[in-house]
């Protein structure tokens, strides 16, 4: 499986201009989260967590796929695990 995986991307990687371009495309196919600057992934969602304590942030769901958005409960499971904590809402 790792080798049909590396021998596909070794053949797609010929047909991207550059590295960087490549980078974001890879992260962004698989929801792999990371990457810095204009490689930064932009695939996974992001989230409005307020917390009980009034505050916010903006949190990316990690391992996303496959996570239905519309499933609140699976949301803040995915959050809890990501360790996020005191979560009062989520916004989309």
């Amino acid at each position: 499986m790792q080798e049909e995986f590396l021998e596909y991307y070794k053949d797609v990687s010929a047909s991207i201009d550059t590295d960087d371009y490549f980078e974001l495309m890879i992260r962004n196919a698989w929801h792999i989260s990371g990457g810095e600057g204009h490689c930064e992934n932009t695939s996974n969602k992001r989230v409005l967590v307020t917390h009980y304590d009034g505050s916010q942030e903006i949190v990316q769901l990690l391992n996303d796929i496959g996570l239905d958005l519309k499933d609140m409960k699976a949301v803040r499971a995915k959050l809890a695990e990501q360790g996020v904590t005191s979560i009062a809402e989520v916004k989309l």
